[in-house]
């Protein structure tokens, strides 16, 4: 077998009924240097014999064995296992297109990158929605370094599995999926590469169709009321201050940590107005304790919505309704214009999310 050019982990845990039709999707690549490292997480159904008659059909597929962990465990035992230069992930559920491998190698190629984030469909088309159509369709450019546009202004999270690395890249900086984070690894995962890229390219290229529901699926079973989700939402975003705490790159982009907090769980936490807000920045004002986020130093140099909302946060206490609405207003200007913040004002008043 030649050596390959790509290797694709693929996590397998109970999809028998789909498993096939994933790695199908592997065996018809128009490109033939490709490895497909299957690795079974301790799964209880048949997927490891399918996995199994797989490798002895095609000696490109390796299965690696082990006791179940969850995805971002199984991810890296993948990870450990692949040989070729550049790392892929496939989730068992999902499908590559069949030019997938070949256009994410020739776009390393070409870029000299460490990342590379590609485009996806959602799969079926129709289940497809606003928002998630948007993150699934990158533009095509490229960042140099640190980018918080790249973070923040692209289509480039979450989603791990459409962001492909470079081997040497993810060991030479001891990045890995955070195994104690059952819900939002992604985002993890993604803050821990960009943040420490030296290229990071994304393609607009659609190479992947997205599974957007199964029953059974990880996300299928994470539905959870508002203050319970928004505390899972502060647990992905302790996991990312502690990974960019040990390069010391919290101090360095405190203000886009800060930007952060506030899109991922403050601003939404503000709708809960009372006890639930409450709790919720109470977890917050815990994972920023002793940080450089919430110092006065970095909130000096925020925006003053975004300085103001982590302030109310490390109080710990939430303010009244009309406070919550006032700061919430102020965050909207900031994001989009004082026209786009009064249209959504409206929309909140009429119990809608979007406008």
């Amino acid at each position: 077998m030649a050596t390959p050019k790509i290797s694709v982990v693929v996590p397998i845990y109970n999809v028998e009924e789909c498993l096939a039709w994933c790695l199908d999707s592997l065996l018809a690549q128009d490109m033939p240097d490709w490895e497909g490292v299957l690795v079974n997480d301790g799964s209880p159904d048949g997927s490891r014999d399918i996995a199994a008659t797989y490798c002895e059909k095609d000696a490109r597929f390796t299965l690696v064995d082990k006791e179940n962990g969850g995805l971002s465990s199984a991810r890296n035992a993948g990870i450990a296992a692949s040989t070729a230069s550049i790392v892929a992930f496939l989730d068992s559920d999902d499908r590559f297109t069949p030019d997938a491998c070949r256009v994410i190698v020739d776009a390393f190629e070409r870029e000299r990158c460490d990342v590379l984030t590609f485009g996806a469909n959602p799969y079926p088309l129709e289940a497809g929605y606003p928002w998630l159509n948007y993150v699934l369709s990158p533009r095509d450019v490229s960042f140099e370094g640190y980018s918080s546009g790249l973070l923040f202004k692209e289509a480039s999270r979450p989603f791990a599995w459409r962001t492909a690395c470079k081997r040497e890249f993810l060991l030479g900086n001891g990045i890995v999926f955070d195994e104690t984070v059952k819900y939002g690894e992604d985002q993890v995962f993604d803050f821990a590469v960009y943040g420490r890229s030296r290229k990071s390219a994304l393609i607009s290229n659609k190479l992947y169709d997205y599974r957007v529901a199964r029953k059974g699926s990880l996300m299928d079973t994470m539905r959870y009321d508002d203050e319970t989700r928004l505390l899972e939402h502060v647990k992905i975003y302790s996991a990312v201050l502690a990974d960019w705490q040990r390069d010391g790159l919290d101090a360095q982009h405190a203000d886009d940590l800060a930007y952060f907090l506030c899109d991922l769980v403050l601003y939404d936490a503000l709708r809960l107005l009372g006890s639930d807000c409450g709790k919720v920045f109470a977890a917050v004002a815990t994972a920023l304790a002793g940080s450089a986020v919430g110092s006065d130093d970095a909130l000096v140099q925020c925006a003053p919505s975004v300085a103001a909302m982590v302030r109310v946060a490390l109080t710990s206490k939430a303010p009244n309704a009309r406070g919550c609405k006032k700061i919430m207003f102020d965050y909207d200007v900031l994001r989009f214009g004082r026209l786009g913040a009064c249209k959504r004002m409206v929309a909140n008043a009429l119990g809608k999310r979007e406008v």
